[in-house]
């Protein structure tokens, strides 16, 4: 789950995270109006970048297929702006198989604080 406000750097971070994983990645940057970006690294591990910026309600999340991704084991989901839908997020951290990077804008424009985290279901 990455998570801060807009422009502290979540879609840079998420690249960054999918470049470390051996994606290699089109330039269509953040997927938030396409919702979410499938990919697959060279081991053959997908990797799903979700942004839930733009939706609507919560319903709209299970009405694009979005939940499908979080319950495959098998798939490494990268998720902004989770925590908007508070439902949704809940169902998701009962999974324990969560991290949380908390992003904030620093002094510095050239850096960021970055907090990671682990919750609990």
């Amino acid at each position: 789950m990455l998570e801060g406000s807009l422009g502290a750097g979540k879609t840079t971070f998420a690249r960054a995270l999918l470049r470390a994983l051996g994606v290699i990645q089109p330039p269509e940057g953040s997927p938030t109006f396409a919702i979410a970006h499938e990919y697959e690294t060279a081991s053959r591990v997908g990797v799903v970048h979700v942004d839930l910026y733009r939706l609507k309600s919560e319903a709209e999340i299970d009405e694009a297929g979005i939940p499908d991704y979080f319950w495959d084991p098998s798939r490494i989901v990268i998720c902004e702006w989770l925590s908007m839908w508070s439902d949704f997020e809940r169902a998701v951290l009962k999974s324990g198989r969560n991290w949380r990077v908390s992003l904030e804008a620093s002094e510095d424009v050239n850096s960021r604080d970055v907090l990671i985290t682990r919750p609990g279901p």
